[in-house]
């Protein structure tokens, strides 16, 4: 577990690991299957559910408390929104990099 998130998680759980574990394996696992999502909009042009999907980023990375993943997600929104294909490619990996250190 990634070491922000196992501090944020239990901050707000306390020693109730069931509860983190549960918590930071359904975080996970979104991830994974937001970006399958983010690379079919991207390739398809689909800003407005490229924008979605790193909505969704954000918000269960915040949850879990991921700030560098948050950060990340909130840059993607904002170059969804003026279709800028190269800066969405470079942030998609950046996202992805991430995730495998989850």
């Amino acid at each position: 577990m990634k070491e922000c998130c196992r501090k944020y998680l239990t901050e707000q759980f306390g020693d109730d690991t069931e509860v983190v574990d549960a918590i930071y394996a359904e975080y996970v696992s979104s991830i994974g299957a937001k970006m399958a999502e983010a690379d079919a909009a991207l390739a398809a042009g689909a800003w407005d559910v490229l924008d979605r999907a790193a909505h969704t980023v954000k918000g269960n990375a915040l949850a879990a408390g991921d700030q560098q993943m948050a950060d990340a997600a909130i840059a993607l929104r904002n170059v969804a929104k003026l279709q800028e294909r190269d800066q969405a490619e470079r942030l998609i990996a950046d996202l992805k990099a991430f995730a495998e250190q989850l």
